[in-house]
């Protein structure tokens, strides 16, 4: 994106393209960007190339040049992302490169509007490893790629060494499951009065569970009798 025609004189194909034939044979440069087996025909009026006269290229990608992403949301705070999550290597033409190898080409991946870590990768926060990789695909759910720290909204960037890097759409990132009951309210009180206390349940980070609600069994203790 954006497509990138193929040519023939730097002219796209399915154009009519100026060619100067002698003795019967021309000589013109083709230009192909797309990996695929193409079979290249060219036609003058009622004179065009069938069968075996056409001619067959097996074209192959070119050196990595970036990258693509699919990252799936909301995932979960201090949980392995889930759904469909993937990093794609790709030539200067968008075609998927097969061969590449995070293990020469190290990827780290930050993130933008979250404040935390990313583990669960073969280098923690990074790609790089020979087999993060599979035909030019790292399945990031299968690798387990995790982000623990504040939630919210925020992107996530996969940035190689060499060539460039990649950012998510925004992504949300809800709290874990409760890990601990947090009780506030006014340190000093006078016996036999009352005051309100707030209780808010939090997971492992400090993030509020917004999804721990309805009524709750909750035992008290700490006070002594009078």
């Amino acid at each position: 994106s954006p497509a990138t025609n193929p040519t023939v004189a730097s002219t796209n194909f399915g154009t009519a393209t100026s060619v100067t034939f002698s003795n019967g044979v021309a000589t013109v440069s083709m230009s192909l960007y797309k990996v695929e087996s193409a079979a290249v025909v060219a036609t003058d009026g009622s004179v065009t190339t069938s069968g075996s006269d056409r001619l067959s290229v097996t074209v192959s990608p070119a050196a990595f040049s970036k990258l693509a992403l699919s990252l799936a949301g909301p995932q979960i705070n201090a949980v392995a992302f889930t759904g469909t999550n993937t990093l794609t290597a790709l030539d200067a033409y968008g075609n998927t490169v097969t061969g590449f190898d995070a293990s020469a080409n190290n990827i780290t991946v930050t993130t933008t509007g979250l404040t935390g870590s990313i583990t669960g990768l073969s280098g923690t926060d990074k790609l790089n490893s020979a087999v993060d990789f599979s035909s030019g695909v790292a399945n990031l759910t299968s690798l387990g790629l995790k982000y623990t720290g504040t939630v919210g909204s925020g992107t996530f960037t996969f940035t190689p060494a060499t060539g460039t890097a990649v950012t998510s759409g925004s992504i949300t990132m809800n709290a874990g499951s409760a890990n601990r009951l947090v009780i506030t309210g006014t340190g000093t009180q006078t016996a036999g009065t009352t005051q309100t206390i707030t209780i808010t349940a939090k997971d492992a980070q400090g993030n509020t569970v917004t999804a721990y609600t309805g009524a709750k069994s909750l035992t008290f203790s700490g006070a002594n009798s009078s």
